[in-house]
């Protein structure tokens, strides 16, 4: 038998005696300051009392667990019956992991005992929700390792079914016990990368901005899995740059941050694919003192046109050519952080050709705005062809708020104000009659974001839109184009019809819902999964401008079918007024409930909804009216896909704290479904929970059995919650495959990122098909 069938039968022979090794692990030798009986009584009591109540608190997880125990009688069944040349495999990897151990000191050995051994941070999904615990490791962040560890419904991952490790030891029949049949996904947590008070993650693309990054790559993020870099025993090697490579479908992440006591903002941006960090300098971070979202800047094109008295027009941008530069919002309630505007970062953290510009007004050398409206805080801008002639111009909603200011209402009686807004791009004052170049009025090359094009004009179309807004062609036999508003401080749905030309406005609006409470985020979704249908020449869709959403899964003129709205409702989880004392009382298993309910309350009119079926903050669902200008004059049926997200009060949510936040649509894969069948003609949905503290993923669901009335789309389970202890302000969701050496990834499917705020980190999550991997052993 040669070499490599001695490697494959030893692999197979640790597997199978996986149960003993986890048991081994278990028992590992304490720091000597933890080797006291008493505290291992009070663990092993603990662990009881968590048994118990876990058995009465979900029914479903007792069918877990009762497959656990079995899975368990039969791994220590085959470990018991192995023959003795694996029982000396399984010697011999252990001398070598003790020889890796002797390089640090006998204090700290055991110490490392624990998580030296630590496997994949894996797990599947399937019918049955799973609560996932992202748990500090203080050992690990002593050891300058990623600290980040995860238990599943409760428990550690390795003894739970949900493992991806023992979920592959099940059998047929055991598997479809808890999955049926539904689809299957794996998850796993690759790494944490460490910012300062993250908020907002994008993804965008690698050929906009911070194309002119050539710097190294600068590490300031860990695999939970780079120990083996730390004990000498691999040598970590960086990625190699090509100038030359395609950077038309790469990844970058950005993430901005904030803080209330600091005169700053953070601006970071992450290169996936070799995992260089850079951030702006220090003029631009105090410039921009709360970063919100931020966007991709589109080139402008020019054409000839030899038939006009200009030998140059404006000509439509596809969005394919992006400029190396970043579009920045700005702003938010807080004194201080309240005077926002709209930026523009040009060549962002290249430390020599950075620098930039306010649209919104004036700057001084302090980087404040002195000629400008003041107290206009910005959370969303897009960019739009608003005059037709194919200039991009800028599409906002801002808003401000008087907090402590007396807190005065407006004649409805809401203490906020919001508008809907333009920006106009400037004109060139000519064209170069020979090469059609755009110059300025001295004769140089015309430049737009120059301090002598600056600030924008600034255009009011509409009262009412104050945070985030979509935007759609509900009718495209028109020249209209439609915004559909949340409106955060008036607390309602609205839709504004704008009519594109030399002057925009608005000619028609109505509001969608008035009792959704905080509207908080809007978003186009195709929950009927239009784009994978043969579509009928003769019905007119609606089509998509600008999904609203950072996480693109809808292009420009796609088909959707229903809008997605969070209610960002502030109802605290301990409203029980429960005692500090008798909180800290209950057992783990508290860890693994939630209280968010997932399609659990059928569809009614949004005009005539009840809201006994609504508890604290709530995911609703519009279907769009069908018809010739229904969308003017129907009802938008409202579904509750999700509500009872609760707000976990600590110091950081004393400001305007609220649960949930974001709302994203997003398939598995890059293509859109997973396998050749294409079973997932609906998308996931990922929720950011905001003070909630946690990320949501739901999957859809079908059911045979509906109430008359009810929208069959709009059913979803929930698939995974991850708990992470801090505020998680956004999601980001792309496809490149994650820079680490820690684990390899399935290329196409999504990596999501999760900010944790207080935390200062950003987790990373890797989606897989579930299935087990094929090895090409040689037999």
């Amino acid at each position: 038998m040669n070499t490599h069938h001695v490697q494959q039968r030893d692999r197979i022979s640790q597997q199978e005696s996986s149960s003993a090794d986890f048991e081994r692990r278990i028992t590992a030798p304490l720091p000597p300051s933890l080797e006291e009986e008493d505290n291992d009584n009070h663990l092993h009591n603990r662990n009881d009392g968590q048994d118990e109540t876990n058995a009465s608190s979900s029914p479903n997880f007792n069918v877990v667990s009762s497959l656990v125990n079995e899975l368990g009688e039969k791994l220590l069944d085959k470990s018991n019956n192995a023959p003795i040349q694996q029982q000396q495999q399984r010697s011999t990897s252990t001398s070598y992991s003790q020889s890796s151990l002797s390089r640090i000191s006998k204090a700290h050995r055991s110490m490392m005992a624990k998580t030296s051994n630590m496997r994949r941070q894996r797990f599947v999904t399937g019918k049955y929700p799973l609560y996932v615990t992202v748990k500090q490791n203080p050992t690990k962040k002593w050891l300058g390792l990623a600290e980040s560890q995860i238990c599943l419904n409760g428990t550690n991952i390795e003894k739970s079914l949900a493992s991806y490790d023992i979920f592959h030891w099940l059998d047929e029949n055991e598997r479809r016990e808890l999955h049926g049949d539904y689809e299957l996904l794996s998850m796993e947590l690759l790494a944490e990368i460490h910012v300062k008070k993250p908020g907002y993650v994008n993804i965008l693309p690698k050929r906009g901005a911070g194309s002119s990054l050539t710097s190294p790559p600068l590490f300031d993020w860990q695999s939970w899995k780079l120990r083996d870099s730390i004990n000498g025993d691999d040598q970590q090697t960086l990625p190699s740059f090509d100038e030359e490579d395609d950077l038309s479908e790469r990844d970058r992440l950005w993430i901005t941050g904030f803080s209330l006591t600091k005169n700053r903002g953070e601006l970071h941006t992450l290169d996936v694919e070799t995992g260089a960090m850079s951030y702006v300098n220090e003029m631009t971070a105090r410039a921009i003192k709360w970063p919100n979202e931020v966007a991709s800047i589109p080139q402008q094109q020019y054409v000839m046109n030899h038939q006009a008295n200009s030998s140059s027009t404006f000509a439509s941008s596809s969005g394919e050519q992006l400029e190396d530069a970043l579009l920045v919002t700005d702003g938010f309630l807080v004194p201080g952080k309240d005077k926002g505007g709209l930026y523009v970062v040009r060549n962002p953290t290249n430390s020599v050709t950075e620098r930039r510009v306010c649209l919104t007004g004036v700057m001084n050398l302090q980087g404040d705005i002195i000629n400008g409206e003041s107290d206009w805080f910005y959370h969303r801008a897009v960019w739009m062809d608003m005059t037709g002639d194919g200039r991009q111009s800028i599409l906002a909603a801002r808003a401000k708020l008087p907090l402590l200011k007396g807190n005065s209402q407006d004649d409805n009686g809401t203490s906020g104000k919001g508008q809907l807004v333009w920006l106009e791009r400037p004109m060139p004052h000519t064209f170069d009659e020979r090469t059609g170049t755009p110059l300025d009025v001295d004769g140089t090359v015309f430049d737009p974001f120059s301090p002598a094009n600056t600030p924008w004009k600034l255009r009011v179309l509409d009262e009412g839109p104050d945070v985030m807004f979509s935007v759609a062609d509900l009718d495209p036999q028109d020249d209209t184009i439609e915004v559909i508003a949340s409106q955060f401080f008036s607390k309602k749905l609205s839709l504004h019809s704008i009519k594109l030309g030399p002057e925009p406005e608005v000619t028609f609006r109505r509001v969608i819902d008035d009792r959704c409470g905080a509207a908080f985020s809007s978003v186009l979704a195709d929950l009927d999964g239009l784009t994978t249908m043969q579509h009928d020449d003769t019905v007119s869709y609606p089509m998509v401008v600008d999904s609203g959403s950072t996480v693109v899964s809808l292009n420009r003129n796609d088909p959707f079918s229903h809008l997605l709205v969070t209610s960002h409702e502030c109802s605290y989880a301990d409203s029980s007024g429960e005692p500090d004392e008798d909180r800290a009382s209950t057992t783990d298993t508290e860890d693994f409930e939630s209280e968010v309910t997932v399609s659990s309350t059928s569809s009614s009119s949004a005009s005539s909804t009840t809201q006994s079926k609504i508890d604290g903050g709530s995911l609703f669902a519009y279907r769009v009216p069908t018809g010739k200008d229904a969308w003017k004059s129907k009802q938008w049926t409202r579904s509750v896909i999700a509500t009872g997200f609760k707000v976990q009060s600590q110091l950081s949510n004393m400001i305007n704290p609220g649960a949930p936040g974001f709302v994203y649509s997003f398939f598995p894969t890059r293509e859109g479904g997973i396998g050749s069948d294409k079973k997932w003609h609906r998308p996931l949905i990922g929720l950011s929970g905001d003070c909630a503290e946690s990320a949501y993923i739901l999957r859809p669901i079908e059911e045979d059995a509906i109430e008359t009335g009810e929208d069959r789309s709009t059913k979803y389970a929930l698939m995974c919650e991850i708990k992470c202890s801090a505020t998680v302000g956004s999601l980001a969701v792309g496809y490149d495959d994650f820079y680490t050496t820690a684990a390899e990834q399935q290329s196409g499917y999504a990596k999501i990122y999760v900010p944790c705020y207080e935390q200062d980190k950003v987790l990373v999550f890797a989606l897989g098909s579930g299935e087990d991997e094929d090895l090409d052993d040689g037999w």
